[in-house]
């Protein structure tokens, strides 16, 4: 791992550290209401880390807090079966790592780092954090990938999902997320989502029209510096062809645009 690589992980090390410094106040059963342990967390933090920090810190830990009362709220119910298939969605534990692990190795657009056991720690961590409601899918007994939602802290819920190559093209992203969006209606009361998806992936495209998702226009990913999302696009303009003209004009935007955004979709689950 070069020094940079570590410098960041270290970095989020510590505000790990710092984070479950906050959420042992938060879980403390000391009669405190919400409000003043939120005032609590933040004057502990400004012993201890820069100011700047503080309010952005505290407010993770609280959406830790309210990611992992969400994801208890859930599991309460059990795991969910898929009917008509032996599909399975469970609840992801230590024993998926490699098989998610597998799944960056395929997909990752930082494939190189994932040479490097700490940077897989750390995405296996970001896969298992408090506010990700991520669902294991399995097989007789078989990991074949994952779906979920990235953060139920967020206003609206943005869904996820990969599987390994060999198990794609067969109806089971279909089965599992329409599974899934069917147990969070019932157990958390949301049926409305988010979909983020790369104007390259037709596959993830149709599955998610066939699910009843509605373009939304589109939303900048990775980059967000307006300079350099207009290099990338202007880098690229040989890219543009007729496919990508219908597509923007599906998504009501500049087929340009679609050469640095994704495509942002909603979904409405309907029982």
């Amino acid at each position: 791992m070069d020094k940079e690589t570590f410098a960041e992980y270290a970095v989020k090390n510590t505000i790990e550290d710092t984070l479950q410094e906050a959420l042992d106040i938060l879980d403390a059963d000391d009669g405190k209401s919400f409000e003043e342990k939120r005032e609590a967390i933040i004057e502990h933090l400004q012993k201890h880390r820069e100011p700047v920090l503080v309010d952005a810190l505290a407010d993770l830990a609280i959406a830790d807090k309210i990611g992992q009362q969400n994801k208890d709220e859930f599991w309460r119910y059990g795991e969910i079966t898929c009917p008509g298939t032996s599909l399975i969605l469970r609840k992801t534990d230590d024993t998926d790592r490699s098989g998610y692990i597998a799944l960056q190795k395929e997909y990752c657009i930082m494939k190189s780092m994932l040479a490097e056991d700490a940077y897989c720690d750390m995405v296996w961590n970001e896969h298992v954090e408090p506010k990700a409601l991520m669902l294991t899918i399995v097989q007789d007994g078989s990991y074949i990938g994952y779906c979920g939602i990235k953060n139920t802290t967020q206003t609206t819920w943005e869904i996820a999902v990969e599987l390994l190559p060999q198990w794609t093209r067969q109806g089971i992203g279909y089965c599992a997320i329409t599974a899934m969006m069917e147990a969070i209606a019932k157990r958390l009361g949301v049926n409305e989502f988010r979909v983020r998806i790369d104007p390259g992936n037709k596959a993830s495209q149709k599955l998610f029209e066939k699910l009843g998702a509605q373009p939304n226009g589109i939303s900048e990913f990775l980059i967000h510096d307006q300079d350099s999302l207009k290099k990338v696009e202007e880098d690229n303009l040989h890219l543009i062809d007729e496919d990508t003209i219908t597509l923007a004009a599906k998504f009501g935007v500049e087929p340009r645009a679609l050469l640095s955004h994704v495509l942002e979709y909603t979904l409405i689950y309907r029982q």
